[in-house]
């Protein structure tokens, strides 16, 4: 039997993520003019589909052998293959249903730790501190980052148990360019 409380929590994991039930973010993967389009959405949307197709396939394997079995599995050659090709159906199905909820989970942050608490300890920096107390930690990730983008920003932030909010992040970004710019001027 497939397990439903995969297929169950990574809908309810989506559902959490942008706060509507799954039927109604699968209008939203379509892109409309002059809407923005979330990618991330299209691909987890994507990727849940396919874990559903993988669980509903993994589903009928299952029931295949069951069939097998109740129908009184001979020794015969041939009912030793039809068997076996089950099983090794069931375990590629398998296989890629973890892989699925795995990509999806990472895809939505679900396999990451929890957010330190809004002041961590060990930092003493508060989600409210403003940009000039986050300026020199983020000077030394932008000296090690070959790129500076909001990818490579976020993350090591995050690492170093800083909560920043979008906003905040291309806030920092921003003045970490410009201080680049006029910098390289100079």
């Amino acid at each position: 039997m497939t397990d439903p409380t995969t297929l169950d929590s990574s809908r309810r994991l989506i559902e959490r993520q942008y706060g509507r039930p799954l039927q109604q973010l699968t209008y939203d993967t379509i892109p409309q003019p002059g809407q923005d389009h979330d990618p991330v959405l299209s691909a987890a949307v994507n990727l849940y589909g396919g874990l559903r197709e993988t669980s509903a396939r993994l589903t009928e394997a299952r029931q295949r052998v069951r069939q097998l079995l109740d129908e009184g599995h001979d020794s015969t050659v041939d009912g030793t293959t039809r068997l076996l090709n089950v099983a090794q159906d069931i375990h590629a199905l398998t296989t890629r249903h973890v892989t699925e909820a795995r990509a999806l989970g990472d895809l939505l942050g679900a396999n990451q730790p929890p957010p330190p608490l809004p002041c961590a300890a060990s930092t003493g920096i508060c989600a409210a501190d403003d940009l000039d107390e986050l300026l020199p930690l983020a000077r030394r990730i932008a000296a090690s980052s070959p790129h500076l983008t909001r990818a490579t920003l976020g993350p090591a932030l995050r690492a170093h148990g800083i909560r920043v909010s979008n906003q905040r992040l291309g806030a920092l970004l921003n003045r970490l360019r410009t201080e680049t710019f006029l910098g390289a001027a100079a």
